[in-house]
């Protein structure tokens, strides 16, 4: 049952699509734009890849 409650927290989308949109404000903040752009190209794909 344990292990079933990990792997469903692992497959959701929320942590990995917030984890980028962190990156890519960090990114803006810190005006590294190439790295911030990187990071939105990364939403972008995971987001037209039906992840989530």
């Amino acid at each position: 049952m344990r292990a079933l409650t990990a792997r469903r927290g692992l497959a959701d989308p929320l942590p990995p699509a917030a984890a980028l949109a962190l990156l890519a404000v960090a990114a803006a903040a810190l005006e590294a734009s190439v790295l911030c752009w990187a990071s939105v190209g990364a939403l972008a794909g995971y987001a037209l890849s039906g992840s989530v």
